[in-house]
């Protein structure tokens, strides 16, 4: 498996377990990704400065819902994916990001189904994005 999809999968790990923990990211463990996925990307020797930019498409995207909707989608959420998408390339963040989303729906179905949740109520989302991280390692990659 690539390096850059190591240093993902665990740092994704750390930040979706805050994520639940604390109900925000610190942004010590987001600037800490950030620094690493810069510098896993200025050094990969595979990567062209095109692809770095286009890798941070949906992470400015997220980044700017997060504006326009007044955070209902956290800031947090959006600067994770521009470090993931630094780490695994812009498609595969993409789909990342897609696969997180569904999860997240699917989940949020449920525990509206059983009156567990209203539609106000706010959850994490970086573990969702870590289940769809491990969705795509394991269809792309064998993990």
């Amino acid at each position: 498996m690539q390096s850059g999809w190591i240093i993902a999968i665990v740092c994704m790990g750390v930040l979706a377990i805050a994520d639940v923990k604390e109900k925000a990211v610190p942004s010590i463990f987001l600037m800490i990704f950030g620094v690493i996925a810069v510098i896993y990307a200025v050094l990969n020797r595979e990567k062209e400065w095109m692809n770095i930019l286009y890798s941070l498409i949906p992470g400015i995207f997220l980044l700017m819902v997060s504006l326009c909707t007044k955070e209902s989608i956290g800031y947090g959420d959006g600067w994770a994916v521009t470090a993931l998408g630094l780490l695994i390339g812009a498609e595969a963040c993409l789909l990342t990001v897609c696969t997180g989303l569904a999860v997240s729906a699917i989940f949020s179905l449920i525990l509206l189904a059983l009156h567990k949740v209203n539609g106000k109520s706010r959850l994490p989302f970086l573990p969702f994005l870590m289940v769809g991280l491990g969705v795509l390692a394991i269809g792309q990659k064998g993990f």
